[in-house]
């Protein structure tokens, strides 16, 4: 049998997106989240005793990598090293191979694959010969199958693993330039297990053979929800096993209320508070995302309560603590629909058409331009990176379907 510890995407002091005027002490938590999982897996690994750990790419959050992060990683592989556990490392997409006079050493226990697809062999302490085969981007886009050049399984070994950070074609088609490849062709290389990367949430992509994304370490924006960490795997000529553990300091959780007719706002505030104290007992920290379902009875003093981010800043006053459960947003939706016609259903095409034009980085700095170019408001803008893209573009869709009477999960 042969026992290893499989993760990916690191994003080693990757900023969080989406947030602001945090008090330190939360500041200080999410500056030390990440290398805190990383810590969290190496302390598993150790205590597990694996044979290997396999790192699927995106370790660092930028191809500069930062020397803080990068000294924190060398560490914990240092830590592996002295426990005598091999590390097999793949870069992606953020970290792709670049500047090499700019990187630290690692220490000999880690292997780096380089631009290649190659193979690298070692036997475990039981006698049993692994053969794992990868490669590191070296430049962020990869649109070529690499998959291709993966060499079928070698028939001397006893396990043959591949790592590939890239995209499983047809769950994904936003991620057509990052290494696609086809169940299939998985399939076709005969491997025992494959390693992935690159996308964030986890999950399993193939039964035979077994293929999974471990998702991300640590959730970095209200869209990575549910616990983040990493894949203990265990196999066995009789049996293969996967188990899930959950190393990220700090979650991101979605909730939803639905305001009934008559509610004061008491009634709203303790709604919300019922759904913060079921958090906390849960001892780890989180950043709150709370969307009210106004049914139409809203009064209209509740809800400029609401929309002026007032009922947020009111659970925003909590004392410091270890685990502390920050509610980030309060917003709210609209359940019942006007008379007015949406104009998806009336112009389909042309609707389609300017959804997608406007997601697109070019069109949204056009149409943006003038805010930040006045001083004035660009002190209070955030940087126009791909995260504050999509939530601007999101929160303009909510107010649409809201003044449309339109249900956001018809788009």
């Amino acid at each position: 049998m042969t026992k290893f510890l499989h993760a990916a995407d690191l994003h080693l002091d990757s900023p969080f997106s989406g947030l602001k005027g945090l008090p330190d002490y939360v500041w200080q938590s999410i500056r030390q989240s990440t290398f805190h999982a990383l810590r969290s897996l190496t302390d598993a690994a150790i205590q597990s005793k694996v044979d290997f750990v396999l790192l699927a790419g995106d370790i660092y959050d930028l191809e500069d990598r930062s020397i803080k992060a990068q000294a924190v990683f060398r560490e914990e592989m240092e830590r592996l090293d002295e426990a005598e556990i091999p590390v097999y490392i793949i870069h992606g997409n953020h970290d792709f191979l670049a500047e090499e006079e700019m990187h630290l050493e690692m220490p000999g226990n880690v292997t780096v694959f380089n631009s290649n697809v190659e193979t690298a062999y070692l036997t475990t302490k039981r006698g049993e010969r692994i053969a794992v085969s990868g490669f590191s981007y070296d430049q962020r886009w990869i649109t070529e199958r690499k998959i291709l050049q993966y060499p079928h399984r070698d028939p001397s070994v006893d396990w043959h693993i591949g790592m590939l950070h890239g995209y499983a074609e047809g769950n994904h088609s936003e991620h057509a330039h990052y290494a696609p490849f086809s169940i299939q062709e998985l399939q076709s290389k005969e491997y025992d297990y494959w390693a992935l990367g690159h996308i964030h949430k986890r999950q399993q992509v193939s039964e035979r053979p077994l293929a999974y994304y471990p998702g991300c370490l640590q959730g970095r924006n209200k869209k990575e929800t549910e616990p983040k960490g990493f894949l203990m795997v265990n196999l066995t000529k009789t049996e293969q096993t996967v188990h899930f553990e959950p190393v990220a300091p700090i979650e991101w959780v979605n909730e939803e209320i639905t305001i009934e007719i008559g509610w004061t706002i008491e009634d709203v505030y303790s709604a919300i508070k019922e759904i913060v104290d079921r958090q906390k007992e849960n001892n780890t920290s989180s950043f709150l995302t709370l969307t009210l379902v106004d049914d139409g009875g809203v009064p209209e003093n509740v809800r400029r309560k609401i929309q002026n981010g007032e009922l947020a800043e009111a659970f925003q006053a909590a004392r410091e603590h270890a685990a502390f459960v920050w509610v980030n947003e309060v917003k709210l939706k609209q359940q019942t629909a006007n008379k007015m016609p949406a104009l998806k259903a009336l112009f389909p095409e042309e609707w389609a058409k300017a959804l997608k034009e406007v997601q697109q980085d070019g069109v949204f700095r056009d149409v943006t331009s003038d805010f930040f170019q006045q001083a004035r408001q660009a002190s209070l803008l955030e940087v126009r990176n791909e995260f504050y893209r999509e939530n601007i573009v999101e929160q303009a869709l909510e107010h649409l379907y809201a003044v449309m009477g339109v249900d956001e999960d018809e788009d």
